[in-house]
């Protein structure tokens, strides 16, 4: 039997070892080192990142504002492919870790905020230090919150509004290629929580219901809710 090799060290693994989260290997010798906040990897704490992260996630991190500006084009272009268009622009901010998680104390990790008041977006907020997947992932989720906010969609049921915009998150991933968009992609489907995973799944459930997304965005317009299965 040829044994796989560690997806940290590169070393053969032994009998003994951990899966990550995204089903990585990684060999006995990791046991005690602090996981990557995003893919379970062994984090590289010298890299000074909000959250630890290993180093495979620190080289397409964005940390900066004009990190921003460099890779947002083309997210924000795909989406508007997928027919979700902002009434008007929206500046994506980047923020440190502990200024979007005092926003929404009590919500678990916090990795983007969108501050409306009435159709009025008044801020769109992006953790700092998040990789290229997990980060376009998150903008699209905010933007959905925007989008639904600035078309006068109301107070959706939390389920509602948290499962339509990973739907869109799970979206625009379904369109970039490689690997950690398969693991993002994965996690978002496969995910536990009552608000957000199964919010995703009755979003994606009502859309092949109604012969796809405008229509299912209009009966939840008109009845703040998922359409019933037939």
């Amino acid at each position: 039997m040829r044994l796989p090799r560690c997806a940290a060290c590169g070393r053969l693994m032994s009998l003994t070892g951990f899966v990550t989260e995204n089903g990585e290997l990684i060999c006995h010798r990791h046991a005690h080192e602090q996981p990557s906040a995003c893919c379970g990897l062994p984090a590289d704490l010298t890299l000074g990142t909000d959250r630890p992260l290993c180093p495979r996630c620190a080289t397409t991190a964005v940390r900066t504002q004009q990190d921003v500006k460099r890779v947002l084009p083309p997210i924000a272009a795909r989406i508007r492919a997928l027919s979700i268009r902002t009434t008007k622009p929206v500046r994506v901010r980047l923020v440190p870790l502990a200024e979007a998680q005092g926003l929404l104390s009590g919500h678990g990790e916090v990795q983007g905020v969108t501050v409306a008041v009435g159709t009025e977006v008044i801020d769109l907020m992006v953790v700092r230090d998040l990789p290229l997947m997990r980060f376009g992932a998150v903008v699209s989720h905010e933007v959905m919150h925007a989008y639904l906010a600035q078309q006068g969609f109301g107070m959706l049921p939390q389920r509602v509004e948290e499962g339509l915009c990973e739907l869109l998150a799970h979206a625009w991933l379904k369109d970039q290629p490689g690997a950690p968009a398969e693991w993002e992609r994965r996690r978002i489907a496969n995910r536990p929580d009552p608000v957000y995973g199964d919010g995703f799944r009755a979003a994606r459930d009502a859309a092949i219901r109604m012969g796809g997304v405008r229509r299912m965005l209009e009966h939840v317009r008109r009845h703040g809710e998922f359409p019933g299965p037939q």
